[in-house]
């Protein structure tokens, strides 16, 4: 389970919470596979680069040359006068354009909840906290591969993402800070993690301390994200430092 404590604690701040409650509650609700420790470290770093930390649920609108480009863009199915600007980009993932809205409609009738309102017909209601997050739901179960959320493949995921590897640099910043919370450190705590992983102690998250912590994230599955928000005293963390020293243990011999 997802909660509003553990966006907190990942974002450093409480700006935004009833955001931050209204995306938990969705994701708890719709998507509770994707709750999941090391699914969790994954969507997340989209999430709050896309929304810069849930500040923004709807495009920010000039327009600007790109945006009145959304005017008759068939592949957007942005078909009538107003389109463009009607179905701009919104939720924290946005989704933009006339046929996207109505593809997202169609999928959460299908799969989410048939009682979900026509978004074709009220856009605005996708940056409201009574659906924000859904757009998000729908965009990550249809256009992100699954296979690479198990393989904890950041660069693969940003491109389905982002169609390229824009902001890459703050997407693996918030993959640090969330795995590190997700696993019951503070949010800059990658000294402590690397000491209870056994691997070389620099406070640097390079590719072998994010591996360390997809692969052990991946060992908490179905503990929630709560259970592993704790009070940093010592005997938690020494009890976490033995935990983290088997997984690794654990995944060395079968390597």
């Amino acid at each position: 389970m997802l909660t509003t404590e553990t966006l907190i604690a990942i974002t450093g701040n409480e700006r935004y919470a009833d955001r931050k409650a209204a995306f938990a509650e969705r994701l708890n609700a719709y998507a509770p596979s994707q709750t999941a420790p090391h699914r969790l470290a994954q969507l997340l770093p989209q999430v709050l680069h896309e929304s810069m930390a849930f500040r923004h649920v709807r495009e920010i609108w000039g327009p600007t040359h790109a945006q009145l480009g959304y005017e008759g863009r068939a592949d957007l199915g942005n078909v009538r006068a107003g389109d463009g600007r009607r179905f701009m980009g919104r939720d924290l993932i946005q989704c933009t354009g006339r046929g996207n809205y109505r593809g997202l409609t169609e999928w959460v009738h299908a799969n989410l909840d048939p009682g979900a309102p026509d978004f074709e017909e009220m856009p605005e209601l996708l940056e409201q906290p009574e659906w924000l997050g859904v757009g998000v739901i729908w965009y990550w179960t249809t256009r992100v591969s699954a296979s690479d959320v198990e393989a904890g493949n950041i660069e693969m995921i940003t491109r389905q993402i982002n169609g390229g590897l824009n902001g890459f640099s703050d997407r693996l910043q918030w993959f640090d800070k969330s795995a590190l919370v997700l696993l019951g450190y503070g949010c800059d705590q990658v000294r402590a993690f690397q000491s209870a992983a056994g691997i070389a102690v620099d406070g640097l998250s390079g590719p072998k301390t994010r591996a360390a912590l997809h692969e052990t994230l991946v060992a908490l599955d179905g503990a929630t994200a709560a259970d592993r928000l704790r009070d940093q005293s010592s005997g938690d963390i020494d009890a976490l430092r033995t935990l983290v020293r088997g997984f690794m243990n654990d995944a060395a011999r079968l390597i």
